[in-house]
């Protein structure tokens, strides 16, 4: 058996590598129009309303608004809503904190539910008896790439007069049954974030087929403004820039190009590690209704077949001098703000005197997500990266598991 270089033996790679977005002549030609046209900023040139119209066809929707982040995003998501104080939202607690703390932005409670554990998305069958008087969304994440199960969830929705907020930070061009992601709800969010399947750098993008939602979500990102300096509502400043917009125009137009990238690259994950599945990992399966963006590869670890757990198995593979994470390393609401049930000062909004509501975050409240947080590791499907480089990241998982095996 093969030593990892954690135990003494060579590494899989003599040095480490980095991965970056590959940015094109195009891309830099669409920057550099901006740059000289010094016109950078939101509403003073034509690139961020461009951007905005592409995405939409893109889609397959009515409107699309260019925000500053992906979290940015969620938050308006949930605003435009009309959520607030007193409200609950059901979502995942596998997710990025801000699925959640979108919703805590908002003076709204966030709600778990639990996962499905061959998709790691929010199981439908865990939100029915979530559903309160106080229950006004469900916040759904299509994670890693692959679309959760929007039509039982959007069933679930029409049935108890919910709305559907999709969180697609990870899954742009991602499909359920024919239909993109961010189409299909209510209200979508997208991120831009560097590591995403296209990028803006930072940025993020909203997405809705009902006017009055758009309109809500437009007064909400522009300070609350319906015309220079007249305020009629609380707003932020998420507004995008002409910068990130140019950068998204280009980006967007080989998209489908970026997204088989890194659909090959975890063709090769699956190949290299496929003698390992069902006895010492359990490797992603697509169902056969969606299309996979495949914005990062999740494995769970059988960890009752190894001798050593996550962490340990995390930090050998490392040493291998090859990329991998765990996304996440926790549930959301093992965090301590969640524990301590204290956003705002003296509780609120668990404590709101408008709310009225109770919700504990105790161990065991979602236990399949917990598991999940426990044994899952996460490898790369960056932009930069070669066949070669996935070929030695799944080299070096499968080492150190062999070698840790019970």
């Amino acid at each position: 058996m093969e030593a990892p270089a954690i135990e003494g033996g060579k590494p899989v790679r003599d040095t480490f590598k980095e991965y970056f977005p590959r940015i094109s002549e195009y891309e830099k030609q669409l920057v550099l129009s901006v740059l000289e046209s010094g016109r950078l900023a939101s509403g003073v040139g034509t690139f961020v309303r461009r951007f905005e119209e592409e995405f939409a066809r893109f889609l397959g929707v009515k409107y699309s608004l260019a925000v500053s982040n992906g979290t940015a995003a969620l938050h308006t998501a949930v605003a435009s809503l009309g959520i607030g104080v007193g409200d609950e939202v059901i979502t995942t607690p596998f997710s990025f904190v801000a699925t959640a703390t979108a919703v805590l932005h908002n003076n709204a409670i966030p709600v778990f539910g639990d996962i499905e554990l061959d998709t790691l998305n929010l199981d439908p069958e865990t939100i029915v008896d979530k559903i309160t008087p106080r229950t006004r969304a469900i916040l759904v994440v299509h994670l890693a790439g692959h679309p959760a199960e929007m039509d039982e969830i959007m069933k679930i929705a029409r049935e108890n007069d919910l709305a559907v907020i999709e969180d697609c930070a990870q899954a742009i061009g991602s499909e359920y049954k024919g239909r993109k992601v961010g189409s299909i709800g209510d209200v979508g969010a997208f991120s831009f974030y560097q590591s995403k399947n296209m990028t803006t750098g930072e940025g993020g993008m909203v997405t809705t087929n009902d006017e009055a939602i758009y309109r809500k979500a437009r007064l909400f990102v522009e300070h609350g403004s319906e015309e220079r300096y007249y305020h009629t509502t609380l707003g932020w400043n998420y507004r995008m820039t002409e910068l990130q917009a140019a950068l998204g125009l280009g980006q967007l137009s080989r998209i489908e190009e970026l997204n088989r990238a890194r659909e090959e690259i975890a063709r090769i994950y699956t190949d290299e590690l496929e003698s390992l599945d069902g006895d010492l990992v359990l490797l992603p399966k697509p169902r056969k209704h969606v299309k996979h963006t495949w914005h990062i590869y999740q494995v769970l670890l059988r960890l009752e077949n190894l001798r050593v757990n996550r962490d340990r198995v995390v930090e050998a593979v490392k040493r291998e001098n090859v990329l991998v994470l765990v996304s996440y390393p926790r549930v959301i609401y093992e965090n301590p703000l969640f524990q301590k049930l204290d956003a705002y000062g003296r509780g609120c909004p668990w404590s709101c005197p408008y709310y009225g509501g109770k919700v504990s975050y105790k161990p065991g409240l979602s236990p399949k997500a917990e598991l999940a947080a426990r044994s899952v590791v996460t490898l790369p499907t960056l932009a930069g990266m070669s066949a070669d480089d996935a070929v030695d990241t799944a080299k070096a998982l499968k080492k150190v598991l062999l070698y840790y095996r019970k």
